[in-house]
């Protein structure tokens, strides 16, 4: 009997963690080298790493092929704009309730008060250059994603290895789109045929890619797991505790209450449809690499047509990012807690939310983005840069979930934008 691709990817993130966590265990004892960990982590590394380029290889030709297929396959631009709109507020809306859960979750636990500082020190990392030169101002933040929307190369977006351009990718898409509409005749039916069968070898070519998923994802799991020593855990345990408690529950109680109540869908089910794309998001910390995943999930496996899929779910992997957004706020307010001298107060939690919202719509959906991003947010409330240093060790593992969560809320979207599109999705494939 055929093992369906989730349980294979849960089976292989067992392993993972079942070879990896046990190694960390034994060198911390001391009775391996701690060289034996860390060499099965960079190995592993390497075998995820290959997966997830394959991913990345087909991101921005799929994003292309299906935007215009879906665009054009309405035959007209009237629901546009309405479909962008309510994205667009969905988008803001889940990402600032996730805010204040992480928010409230940490003024009820004060991770920084029951934290060894001492012990913390000893974890510190030092903070890399790129870090910080990535770093920059709210406005620069806000501006640099508009204007990044406009590519001055369609053709170089499409070619960027980081895909750090996907937002100038949809741009020129939805604009290609929209014109081969406007143009009708026999040229948008000829384009439309055109665009309609990439979409469809693009399709066929993820799921090939897919079915090499459990093989990536165990990679990643041993570099997660053997990659650390257990001490940064022991000293991040309660921020680390903080950050999984409010990200649960945004995925598992604000974000399920949402599938019922606007998208009239059973939760459980459809987080077993988007499931191989979740663990594949969990184990590679890279929204825009499960993209391909989250797309054939959503299609295939939940049944919502490609004009929303198409549109809905590239935008939310470059701008919603509700675990991101959470993430950085309890980042923040635990770095301000374990310094000393420092103490937040409500308004400057308010501007840490309110940044933290739009410092997420400026991470790139790749691993480690939320980290850059927090320059913004430490800066807004007058904060160290240093800082980020304090958190950096366990980064990766805070990462898979948030990721996790990112993609949960933009398949939630979706679920969302097919109920109160229905009657406008009846041409989509």
């Amino acid at each position: 009997m055929k093992i369906q691709l989730h349980y294979q990817i849960f089976i292989a993130m067992f392993i993972g963690a079942g070879i990896g966590l046990p190694l960390n265990m034994m060198a911390e004892q001391g009775m391996i080298s701690e060289d034996i960990p860390r060499t099965i982590a960079k190995y592993g590394k390497g075998v995820g790493d290959v997966f997830l380029r394959l991913l990345s290889m087909i991101v921005a030709p799929l994003i292309f092929t299906s935007l215009i297929s879906g665009v054009t396959s309405s035959g007209n631009l009237s629901g546009l704009g309405r479909l962008g709109g309510r994205t667009l507020a969905y988008y803001i809306s889940t990402s600032m309730i996730a805010i204040m859960t992480g928010v409230v979750m940490f003024n009820i636990i004060q991770p920084g008060a029951h934290t060894d500082v001492a012990l913390l020190e000893k974890t510190r990392e030092v903070v890399t250059l790129d870090v910080v030169e990535s770093g920059a101002g709210l406005l620069d933040t806000l501006w640099n994603q508009v204007f990044n929307l406009i590519p001055s190369n369609p053709f170089a977006a499409l070619a960027d290895p980081s895909n750090k351009s996907i937002l100038g990718v949809i741009f020129f898409a939805l604009m290609f789109g929209a014109f081969i509409v406007v143009v009708g005749g026999e040229t948008a039916k000829s384009l439309r045929k055109v665009f309609d069968g990439a979409f469809a070898v693009m399709m066929r070519m993820t799921m090939f890619i897919i079915r090499f998923a459990p093989i990536g994802v165990l990679g990643f799991m041993l570099y997660a797991s053997a990659g650390k020593g257990l001490g940064v855990f022991v000293a991040l345990g309660w921020y680390m505790l903080t950050v999984a408690l409010a990200l649960s529950i945004h995925a598992f109680i604000t974000l399920p209450l949402i599938c019922v109540i606007l998208a009239k869908r059973s939760p459980w089910k459809f987080f077993q449809s988007m499931s191989p794309a979740l663990l594949t998001a969990f184990s590679t910390a890279s929204s825009n690499g499960t993209l391909p995943l989250t797309i054939s999930c959503v299609e295939k496996r939940a049944k919502i047509g490609n004009r929303i899929s198409s549109f809905v779910l590239p935008l939310g992997a470059t701008i919603n990012m509700d675990g991101t957004a959470l993430y950085e706020a309890v980042a923040v307010l635990f770095i301000a807690q374990v310094t000393p001298g420092v103490d937040l107060t409500i308004g400057q939690q308010v501007i840490v939310a309110i940044t933290a919202l739009f410092a997420s719509i400026g991470a790139a959906g790749i691993p480690h983005a939320g980290t850059v991003m927090l320059v913004v947010v430490l800066g807004a409330v007058g904060l160290p840069l240093e800082g980020i240093g304090l958190i950096l060790a366990v980064d990766r593992v805070l990462d898979m979930f948030r990721t996790s969560v990112n993609v949960w809320s933009d398949s939630t979207a979706c679920a969302v934008m097919a109920r109160f599109e229905s009657g406008h999705d009846e041409n989509s494939s």
